[in-house]
């Protein structure tokens, strides 16, 4: 029988972690190894952890190096022939590892496999976040990750392959590891809601928009300036068009939180790429009809 992990990095969210962990421990799969690594939290996380520790394989509060650093952790010590993760503030569906796991049977050349989750601030009110089929090409073409975190499952191998999360990045980690993934594994989308995404007015993306204008441009200047996925050239020709679509976004959210000279400076970016005429008029055009419309 197929033996999964799935790791639930936490810290400070005794608000919600007890649902996670019931959402883990609910599932209609038996043979899950289930870790929980908090980050020395002070809410009475622990607390609730010691309730369930009978079901849980292995779990530790110590201080982090963030969410990241908890994940690698969980990484390094997963047995699982496959692998995943839920924040503390999210929820899994009751058939998620059930089904990934006929998946992978139905599937045995595919390395990732993910879908679509829904999201809102309770599970009672809540909308879809559909994924999307996609690979490397379309998500350096398009400057897009449409994985669903909650969503997605991989062997254990992928680890081994492609090493662990990034602990420099807080909130593009997940986007960073699946574009990883993407460049060198076999990924599979499959339609259907497996999970709950939470909003809060705690929960990182809330609390850390801005923090993508400062992660994205890093990252992906890194992946086209750098190579560090050893991309091909035909992959790398896709610099200025990614470069555009992320600055103007990174702009966008800038503008929206009050931040002008910010804003300009991303504009200001996008404008001396050779895709700039393009994207610009794209994305002006929609900003100007949405002005006349309010």
């Amino acid at each position: 029988m197929i033996n999964v992990t799935i790791i639930t990095p936490s810290y400070n969210q005794g608000d919600y972690l007890e649902q996670t962990i019931q959402s883990v421990l609910s599932q209609t799969y038996d043979n899950i190894e289930y870790l929980i690594i908090d980050g020395g939290s002070t809410d009475g996380s622990v607390e609730i952890i010691k309730k369930y520790e009978k079901n849980i394989a292995y779990w530790v509060s110590e201080p982090d190096k963030g969410q990241a650093d908890a994940i690698n952790k969980g990484f390094n010590i997963a047995k699982g022939d496959l692998v995943c993760w839920i924040n503390s503030d999210d929820v899994l569906y009751p058939d998620f590892v059930a089904d990934r796991v006929d998946q992978f049977l139905e599937n045995p050349g595919v390395d990732m496999i993910y879908g679509d989750v829904d999201q809102g601030t309770d599970p009672s009110v809540k909308r879809p976040r559909k994924g999307r089929s996609t690979n490397i090409r379309d998500m350096l073409k398009y400057a897009e990750c449409p994985i669903p975190q909650q969503s997605a499952m991989w062997r254990r191998h992928v680890i081994e392959k492609v090493g662990h999360l990034v602990p420099r990045w807080h909130v593009v980690l997940d986007r960073e590891y699946f574009i990883r993934i993407a460049a060198s594994c076999s990924i599979k989308y499959v339609p259907g809601a497996v999970a709950f995404f939470r909003y809060h007015d705690n929960s990182k993306s809330i609390v850390d928009r801005l923090k993508w204008v400062d992660e994205l441009p890093v990252y992906y200047e890194a992946v086209f300036n750098d190579n560090i996925y050893n991309l091909s050239p035909d992959l790398l020709s896709y610099r200025d068009r990614c470069l555009s679509i992320m600055y103007i976004w990174c702009a966008k959210r800038c503008a929206k939180a009050g931040k002008k000279s910010e804003a300009k400076k991303f504009f200001n970016k996008a404008r001396r790429s050779s895709f700039s005429a393009y994207i610009l008029g794209r994305y002006l055009k929609k900003y100007f009809s949405n002005r006349r419309a309010s």
